[in-house]
Formats: structure tokens, C-alpha cells, sequence
């Protein structure tokens, strides 16, 4: 048997040293609207990084074995991490691996998960992410673009600047005011609210 391990992000320019968890773009996003698909930063980033396209789709694959995802990426995420994203390319594309997921965060009460979503559209996924988002340490946001409706009521949304809809606080790190994610640390802090996003 092959044996598949995880690729993990350990840090980058806007999100800082954060340890990801990425799949293929496109591919693994159920909820991607034509204007997601033509203006998609993940899938210019693996044109651009052949060697990301690669490691994503190992990621992939090991998701398809949900109780050895569960195990390998415990294994990855050490009890004192304190915080962790989810999907810096890629989406939630079934309901087993939503709750893979769930299953992983609450076996580590002392991360903070944070992720945006537009798989949150899906009717056959909407349950997952909403029993997902409930847990404490998960800040599961729905993205939006112009081509959707608004999400259900309760959630945190990511919109984007060109959206007339959009209400919130700009992303600090766009907006020059913090290094990255893990300095800003909006968007993983519980009680807070939406934020918009300029599109990139």
C-alpha cells in the first residue's frame, strides 16, 4: 500500500506563520459561481506552482480514507497549536469530509480553525458545515460574490469590495494595516463579524 502524507502549509505572506490545509482548486468546489471559476487566486497559484497542483492532489487522496485523514492529520496538528486554516485552495466537497473535519477540531479544543466557504450553497452540505461552524474553536465563514444569494442567517460572510451588499471590516492585511493573519487575527476570534475582502 502507498502511503500518502499530508502536505501542510507552515506559513505564507498574508496569512503568516499558520499551519494549512489545501486541496485542488476547482475540482474539490462544489459551490464556485462562473465568476469564482474566471477569477480564481488558488488556480492562478497552481498554474504559476506545479509543485502546489501536486501536493494538493496527494491531499486529496488522502481525504478519500476519512478515519486515516482524522488520524494523520491529529498527528499534524499538535494540542497546543493555536490556530489553523483551512483551505488556503479548495473547499469542502462532501459531507464525510465536512465532518472529518468536525471530527478534528473537536479532538483539538485549543486550535482555532478558521475557513471561508462557498460550499455552503451545496443544500447536500449545508447541514455538515452548519453542525462544523457550531463548534466553539470553528470560524467557518460563507464567501460571497456577486453572482449569489445571501447565506443563511447566523453565518460570518466574506465579501468581496465589489459587492454592494458588502458590510464589515476590510481585511486589515489588504488594507496595510497588519503583517499578515496571524498578527490581525480577526477572522479566528469568536464574537466577531464579517469582513470584505478586495479581490485578488
Amino acid at each position: 500500500m502507498i502511503t500518502i502524507h499530508p502536505s501542510v502549509g507552515r506559513a505564507n505572506i498574508k496569512i503568516g506563520p499558520i499551519r494549512s490545509f489545501s486541496l485542488p482548486s476547482r475540482f474539490t468546489c462544489p459551490g464556485a459561481t462562473k465568476w469564482c471559476r474566471e477569477n480564481c487566486y488558488a488556480a492562478r497559484f497552481e498554474h504559476i506552482r506545479p509543485s502546489c497542483r501536486l501536493a494538493y492532489a496527494r491531499n486529496l487522496m488522502l481525504t478519500w480514507n476519512t478515519r486515516r485523514f482524522v488520524r494523520v492529520m491529529l498527528k499534524n496538528i499538535p494540542n497546543d497549536l493555536p490556530v489553523f486554516r483551512i483551505h488556503v485552495s479548495g473547499d469542502y466537497y462532501d459531507r464525510r469530509y465536512v465532518a472529518a473535519w468536525a471530527s478534528i477540531a473537536s479532538k483539538r479544543p485549543n486550535t482555532q480553525f478558521f475557513a471561508y466557504t462557498r460550499s455552503w450553497i451545496v443544500p447536500e452540505l449545508r447541514t455538515a458545515l452548519e453542525a462544523l461552524r457550531a463548534l466553539p474553536n470553528c470560524h467557518v465563514f460563507a464567501s460571497v460574490d456577486p453572482e449569489m444569494p445571501d447565506p443563511p442567517a447566523g453565518w460570518r460572510i466574506a465579501y468581496l469590495n465589489i459587492d454592494p451588499r458588502a458590510n464589515g471590516v476590510p481585511c486589515l492585511h489588504q488594507q496595510g494595516k497588519a503583517a499578515s493573519c496571524y498578527e490581525c487575527r480577526y477572522c479566528f476570534r469568536p464574537g466577531k463579524g464579517n469582513v470584505i475582502f478586495k479581490v485578488h
